[in-house]
């Protein structure tokens, strides 16, 4: 439990200290007046040892709690929750304190003990964070150290709990979006495999009986067949090495910087994450100015909130540039990566003075476009879908009926 020291007014009028033991600060300020005396300051000091978050510390989580992990709607409760009684005045111990108490949470129950446990230490708040980046990204951490720095961490933690907000809304409109071609395709794997596993080998024994030459879709079929059905332990291995290696691979920055490249390439999806990655740029470019960051620290903090290494790279040169003097429209017109609208709102709003907001009409005109893109994507992936439905019925009804008719005009 947390101990209070606090000073007070007692009735003959002199200033009193002393510490205090309580759940909550307004349980010692209850016990000040109950007491005949008038709180003029209270601050938490420490926690008691075996109180707030000490047994929560130093139990071990379990491979299902961390594995569950901390889910999205815990980072946004987490968020307003801590705003809204920093806003209130509620003593940020006071507020970890009571958000820990609440959280149902194992794993953010202890993130939250061992934050609390680092800010008595003489830590920080972003850095004490910056232990779970798994949890709480480069962008949680940088935004709560402007917070720090500027005196704000209600507004900062507001402005985080938008951040999931609206990526919890994106990833919500891509499922709905993409639940009808996820159906498709599972059934057209699942057909397929029944296919593969049980069909296509007794017809393939029928072809081998007959003794004829078998067409080249045949062929290819009875390959896949075969691959199917007796390379099931092998395929697995095979499959496991792969994820392995992937997994491996993204370690290193020249792999991530490729497959980031390539992804902004795929039609549709490319230019849907394109659209994502310059509304989330431009929103945190517009609030962090106009909350009175300078420009490269902002361009800084916007390269940490992109998934996207291509993106955080080439903001990183933008930053190099406006850092040696060079306009920041003149400097983002050398890179592909940013549609022409931003340089162009970027370029008016640097000869009005109006960056932030013109950042913010951007963001806001993205997020339309996101929205629009997000709505149409399922008729946007049904002619590519289709063509891969039609593409695999075909290649079945080639291998199957091309030798039947050879065997039919054999019999002839």
């Amino acid at each position: 439990m947390p101990i209070f020291k606090y000073e007070a007014v007692n009735s003959a009028g002199k200033l009193v200290g002393g510490t205090r033991e309580a759940a909550l600060i307004n349980d010692v300020e209850s016990w000040l007046l109950g007491n005949g005396m008038s709180p003029v300051d209270i601050s938490i000091t420490t926690v008691k040892q075996g109180g707030f978050g000490a047994e929560t510390v130093d139990r071990k989580i379990t491979f299902s709690e961390r594995f569950r992990g901390v889910s999205l709607e815990e980072r946004i409760l987490f968020c307003r929750q801590i705003s809204t009684m920093l806003a209130s005045g509620v003593a940020i111990m006071q507020a970890l304190e009571i958000i820990c108490r609440q959280t149902p949470n194992p794993l953010l129950e202890k993130i939250i003990a061992q934050v609390a446990e680092d800010i008595e230490r003489g830590g920080n708040l972003s850095d004490s964070f910056g232990q779970y980046p798994k949890e709480f990204n480069t962008l949680f951490q940088n935004i709560i150290r402007v917070g720090e720095e500027s005196g704000g961490l209600d507004t900062s933690f507001e402005y985080l709990a938008q951040v999931f907000e609206n990526e919890r809304e994106i990833n919500e409109k891509i499922k709905t979006a993409t639940r009808y071609p996820k159906i498709v395709v599972g059934s057209i794997f699942c057909a397929v495999l029944f296919l593969m596993t049980f069909v296509v080998p007794k017809f393939m024994a029928m072809f081998a009986s007959a003794r004829i030459e078998l067409p080249l879709p045949t062929r290819i079929l009875i390959w896949l067949s075969n691959g199917f059905s007796d390379h099931v332990l092998p395929n697995l291995v095979v499959g496991a090495l792969v994820f392995f290696c992937y997994r491996t691979a993204l370690k290193s920055r020249d792999f991530v910087r490729f497959r980031d490249t390539l992804f902004l390439k795929t039609p549709i999806l490319g230019s849907l994450s394109v659209k994502i990655y310059m509304a989330r740029f431009c929103r945190i470019f517009s609030v962090l100015t106009r909350s009175g960051v300078d420009i490269i620290r902002t361009l800084e903090l916007a390269a940490s909130g992109l998934d996207n290494l291509v993106l955080s790279e080439t903001i990183e040169l933008v930053k190099m540039d406006v850092g040696a003097g060079v306009d920041l429209q003149e400097s983002m017109a050398k890179h592909k990566v940013f549609p022409p609208m931003v340089i162009q709102m970027v370029s008016i709003g640097e000869k009005s003075g109006t960056l932030e907001m013109m950042m913010g009409r951007v963001a806001d005109y993205y997020d339309v476009e996101t929205n629009y893109t997000i709505k149409n994507l399922s008729t946007l992936i049904e002619p590519a879908l289709l063509a891969v439905i039609g593409a695999i019925v075909g290649l079945l009804a080639l291998a199957i009926y091309l030798p039947m008719w050879n065997m039919m005009n054999v019999m002839r």
